[in-house]
């Protein structure tokens, strides 16, 4: 069995427990504020250069009851913002100071109209993003990021400067190039990490403080570098769709002779994908990155999921996709026949999954995964 990394285990143990954990305990020890958000519509490095902390809102590895949540919205609303309005309504999240919903689809856009009417917080705001990906929209969303800006700065009280923004920007594109680099050790014929760990790591990014978080990558990418470790496991998966933040669920597919080399989530490439450029000025690079500089997703029309996805697929070598819809996602959804007919086409196996999201698989879905993985092995 492979021993488990230092670093990684301390990254968890800062995170622990969720939602509030040490990290973010201490941070609020010392008078500073959290302002939540529930995706990547909304930069953080915005939030971060007002002083706040950005706080990545979703569920974690404990399974999600939906029960109170459905008795405030439709039952056939998407698991992943039913689970996060779960959690508001247990109190969980009161902590935040704060929160910049967006309108990516309607279930995140609902998460604020809910909060406003039953659990506000003292700053809330909607962060406009447009669905299409060209010069138009980059300006469209320009101008609602200075409105954004506007607002961050009259919480904190004082205006959001240039250089503090280059400075948040050059502090997140770090981040970008160190989870570029654990990734890259993921092409290995023998990975030295599992997708688990990879995804532990991942989360653990938005509930911490950025610039103890870059400490720890650094180190952790050290000690990974240093262990010899290596995955031996027969074949390799990518998982594509919705977020997945319970690693249960991985640690469940992994538990065959597969190993989750990459995927194409926010919390995953997505996130990480391209750097702001700092020669810009910086709202401008901010929304040239967050519209232009990143693979899109399966909300922007004519966006170019598809090719991210056949394009990382071949740099891992994977052997089969698992593509992932969490129940009544709808742009996911409606994307698959597509997808499949896409991988198809260029000779790569795909699995698909409907899913409860913070559910571990139950015990039909590890039973396709495991004959899906026996079908790429013969």
């Amino acid at each position: 069995m492979n021993t488990p990394f230092k670093t990684l285990s301390e990254m968890i143990g800062l995170t622990s427990p969720f939602p509030e954990g040490e990290a973010v305990k201490a941070w609020k020890a010392a008078g500073k504020r959290v302002i939540g958000h529930l995706y990547l519509a909304v930069p953080e490095e915005l939030i971060h250069a007002g002083g706040f902390l950005p706080f990545r809102m979703s569920g974690d590895n404990e399974p999600l009851p939906m029960q109170l949540a459905e008795s405030y919205v439709l039952f056939n609303q998407c698991g992943v913002t039913k689970g996060v309005w779960q959690q508001i309504l247990e109190k969980k999240y009161d902590f935040l100071d704060g929160s910049v919903h967006s309108n990516v689809c309607d279930g995140v856009r609902r998460i604020y109209d809910n909060c406003v009417e039953f659990k506000p917080t003292p700053f809330m705001d909607v962060l406009n993003f447009p669905r299409k990906a060209n010069e138009d929209a980059v300006q469209v969303y320009l101008v609602d990021l200075e409105l954004l800006r506007d607002r961050l700065s009259t919480l904190r009280g004082q205006r959001i400067r240039d250089i503090e923004l280059k400075r948040s920007i050059e502090i997140y594109n770090h981040t970008r190039e160190l989870m570029k680099q654990f990734y890259e050790l993921r092409k290995r014929d023998r990975p030295p990490v599992t997708g688990t760990e990879t995804l532990e790591m991942m989360k653990a990014a938005g509930r911490m403080p950025r610039e103890t978080y870059n400490d720890l990558l650094e180190k952790l990418l050290k000690e990974i570098k240093s262990s010899g470790r290596e995955v031996k496991k027969g074949k390799r998966l990518m998982i594509v769709g919705n977020d997945i933040h319970n690693s249960n669920w991985m640690a469940a597919i992994e538990e065959l002779d597969a190993v989750v080399v990459t995927d194409e989530m926010n919390v995953g490439t997505r996130y990480f994908a391209g750097k702001v450029d700092a020669s810009l000025p910086p709202m401008e690079g901010l929304a040239r990155h967050y519209i232009l500089g990143r693979p899109q997703e399966a909300m922007t029309f004519g966006g170019n999921r598809f090719e991210h996805i056949l394009k990382t697929a071949k740099e891992y070598k994977v052997d089969g996709v698992i593509s992932e819809n969490v129940r009544y996602c709808a742009p996911v959804g409606n994307d698959k026949p597509w997808l499949r007919k896409e991988l198809e086409k260029h000779g790569v196996q795909l699995m698909e999954l409907d899913m409860e999201y913070g559910e571990k698989p139950s015990g039909q879905i590890q039973l396709r995964t495991e004959a899906f993985v026996e079908m790429l092995q013969s």
